[in-house]
């Protein structure tokens, strides 16, 4: 493997993906804002659908320049055995880690909610305002094209840095990121596990705009419609959940996994989700569409906090780290990306 030429072909990458990238996530917090606004001024009733529709093709054409992006890194980022110099594959990294993930429940939603068609014109208004909140922390707080995957860059980076070294450090550094490559990026679990659970996160968000608006009206209809749209997002979560369970074996073997903070939110968002689903056999009993509406206001907030938790908890699951660790990897980013800058990585 040319340590320089891998190194040099991702640095312009990142420049590219700036470039381009930086003005397409100003123009996506335009047209959400621009979205928000259609959304609650009253008399623009009449844009609310062709405004959903451009939306979710910005955030379309947005998604492709992802998967273009990850396509070139895909062909860039090789795995070298240092015993043998044979190449073991290449990291197949998925649009939907790190800071991709809000963008792709934004993107889920826009989508699920221009194939809306019941009770269309009346959720349209809570459908617009949940994507236009999603797509604003999406291009914020996940920076996707800005800032795309710095975990995986520093360690990537991490890794060919130790391979320029050679010895021990060259052969950990391989068994980590070849671990990585087979177990988690390259996995068929990653392919299939989580485009499921963003499916239904999408689904579940017009799920609780409808719950929202029964709340308001207290029309049934409105019940029945989030009941749908939250069976809808019920199988592919399910599904979704027990394909994580052989995938946590085989990834995070000898790890207490079991005991992250994002597995057990899940079940307990799964499990709320199914009490949800199950109350509604007694719905015509006396007061029982108060518990059934509480039970789906509570789902989608748990829903929320289970995202959350990836971030703010540690544990197996998580992208939270503790200061000291944070600041080292920063560090660590810091002088990989000043390498190869400098070429000092050839």
């Amino acid at each position: 493997m040319n340590q320089l030429s891998v190194t040099q072909g991702i640095q312009p990458l990142l420049d590219t993906m700036k470039a381009v990238g930086g003005p397409l996530q100003i123009v996506i917090a335009i047209a959400a804002l621009a979205l928000l606004g259609v959304a609650v001024v009253p008399g623009a009733e009449r844009w609310r659908r062709p405004a959903l529709i451009t939306m979710t093709a910005l955030l379309g054409a947005g998604e492709a320049f992802l998967v273009w992006m990850h396509w070139r890194l895909y062909q860039m980022s090789v795995v070298v055995d240092p015993s043998t110099g044979r190449v073991t594959g290449h990291v197949a990294v998925s649009m939907w880690v790190e800071g991709e993930k809000l963008y792709m429940w934004a993107f889920m939603a826009a989508l699920l909610g221009s194939l809306m068609y019941r009770q269309r014109d009346e959720l349209l208004r809570g459908v617009l305002i949940a994507v236009g909140v999603l797509s604003l922390c999406a291009v914020f707080l996940g920076a996707p094209f800005t800032n795309p995957l710095p975990d995986f860059l520093s360690q990537y980076a991490g890794y060919v840095q130790a391979m320029a070294q050679g010895g021990q450090a060259a052969d950990g550094a391989f068994q980590g990121m070849e671990a990585s490559r087979q177990f988690f990026y390259n996995a068929w679990f990653m392919w299939i596990h989580p485009p499921l659970l963003f499916f239904s996160y999408g689904a579940f968000t017009i799920s609780f705009v409808a719950t929202l608006k029964m709340i308001a009206t207290r029309h049934s209809s409105y019940e029945t419609t989030a009941y749908r749209w939250a069976r809808l997002g019920y199988l592919p979560l399910t599904v979704g959940m027990l394909l994580g369970f052989p995938w946590a074996l085989s990834a995070w073997t000898g790890e207490a996994w079991w005991w992250s903070g994002k597995v057990n939110m899940s079940i307990m968002m799964w499990l709320l989700y199914t009490a949800y689903l199950h109350a509604r056999l007694y719905l015509r009993h006396r007061g029982m569409w108060k518990a059934v509406a509480a039970l789906a206001v509570l789902s989608f907030l748990i829903l929320v906090l289970t995202y959350i938790t990836t971030y703010v908890v540690p544990g197996a699951h998580s992208y939270a780290f503790a200061p000291a660790v944070r600041a080292f990897a920063d560090a660590g980013c810091l002088l990989a990306r000043t390498l190869v800058r400098r070429g000092g990585l050839a």
